[in-house]
């Protein structure tokens, strides 16, 4: 327990804001973040009464529930194939019974900096990079289910930090790669290769609910957990998926076992942590 709060801390801010003499509600929040990396937002509420809590970052939105407390918390990052450096605005609004229900705002300021990603260059087959012209309509709808996928709807809080690992396995692949892929550029990587030969069981990061079960050309078989609070985590390449659409799912559980499916050079699990499809860098933020 102690490890997690300290994970918390760490990810979380410097700075408190605070509406009022008597501090009723509180927000924390880091002053500065690099693109890429995960933070944490909380909202601190003392004997006072929150509803339609919701925040903003990044021209998204997600709504947040109280823990037992009546304070709320979101587990938040940037994608660093989107953000630029500089000042970027985040928000928190919410209504109070302490102000009859009006709506109220707190805004604050993240400087984001840069950081710097390595690059990689993968050989597969060559259907793998440019795939036949027959596969288009297959891809494409794919892709929108994805998207849809990673759009966290339901309102929660962040997860209990650190996430549990899906596989024990090392990582042989890390965040923002720039991908090539037999010499062509293929975008970024959004997230963590591990290690795990066909048949690992694949657990669960966190409590959740499973938006997608599937199985995709790229992705192979893959899953989508969406975790409240805008948090969704994706699991891909898997051999054999054991949860279908629609499942609840508590931490640690087994979602289904590592392969080497879609388009891959050999066994491994695709590991990605999104907040309302920025993809961020979910090493820091899991068990070692």
């Amino acid at each position: 327990m102690m490890k997690k709060r300290h994970l918390a801390a760490a990810l979380c801010a410097a700075l408190l804001f605070t509406r009022g003499a008597q501090a009723a509600v509180t927000l924390e929040a880091p002053a500065e973040a690099k693109i890429g990396q995960p933070f944490v937002v909380n909202l601190r509420v003392v004997d006072e009464k929150l509803s339609d809590v919701k925040i903003s970052w990044q021209k998204k939105e997600a709504r947040l529930a109280p823990d037992a407390s009546g304070s709320y918390c979101a587990l938040i990052g940037t994608d660093f194939k989107n953000a630029k450096a500089g000042a970027a605005p985040l928000a928190v609004s919410f209504r109070s019974d302490a102000k009859e229900g009006r709506t109220e705002r707190i805004d604050h300021t993240i400087k984001l900096t840069s950081y710097k990603y390595p690059s990689e260059n993968i050989s597969v087959k060559p259907s793998k990079v440019n795939p036949p012209k027959e596969l288009a309509e297959r891809i494409a709808r794919e892709a929108k289910l994805g998207r849809a996928a990673l759009q966290s709807q339901s309102g929660g809080r962040a997860p209990a930090l650190p996430l549990v690992r899906p596989v024990p396995g090392l990582f042989t692949s890390v965040y923002g790669k720039s991908r090539y892929f037999n010499g062509q550029f293929r975008g970024r990587h959004g997230g963590v290769d591990m290690r795990a030969k066909e048949g690992t069981p694949v657990k669960a990061a966190a409590d959740g609910a499973v938006t997608l079960a599937a199985n995709f050309w790229f992705a192979g078989n893959c899953v989508y957990l969406d975790h409240g609070a805008g948090f969704v985590t994706f699991y891909c390449h898997m051999s054999k998926l054991k949860v279908k659409t629609g499942d609840r799912i508590k931490a640690g559980d087994a979602i289904g076992l590592s392969g080497q499916t879609g388009r891959v050079t050999g066994p491994h699990l695709h590991f990605s942590t999104i907040w309302q499809g920025e993809f961020f860098d979910p090493a820091a933020i899991m068990e070692k």
